[in-house]
């Protein structure tokens, strides 16, 4: 069952490290901390990961070296649509893409990919 917004923020508020790894998405080549896929099953927001994974390869972002050891995502949403933007670590925005319909609980959300690993800030 989906979480509303309080509930999946203090969910999110007690991750640091992981215990495990998981495969969120068939896309990219990409595992998840248990704070991600928290978020993925208490959001169920898959389709986010799919969007990531999907993009490492056909918008080339693996293709930047810089991509290739540090990834930041973040969700921004308003109105029930969205903004998935990926920048480079250094708030370079290097890929934009909307999302015409979500019903994401949060105002936004963070993900890092460090190597091939997708993490919340906070489990860095």
């Amino acid at each position: 069952m989906k979480m509303n917004a309080t509930e999946l923020q203090n969910g999110l508020a007690g991750f640091y490290g992981t215990g495990q790894y998981h495969r969120l998405s068939p896309f990219g080549g990409l595992s998840a901390t248990d704070g991600v896929a928290f978020l993925v099953e208490n959001a169920e927001c898959f389709w986010l990961m799919d969007e990531i994974g999907i993009a490492q390869k056909h918008f080339k972002i693996r293709a930047n070296p810089k991509l290739q050891e540090m990834q930041v995502w973040k969700l921004t949403v308003k109105d029930k649509t969205a903004v998935l933007a990926c920048e480079d670590g250094d708030d370079h925005v290097v890929m934009t893409k909307r999302i015409p319909y979500t019903d994401f609980p949060l105002p936004e959300i963070t993900i890092w990919i460090e190597g091939n690993v997708m993490l919340l800030p906070q489990e860095h």
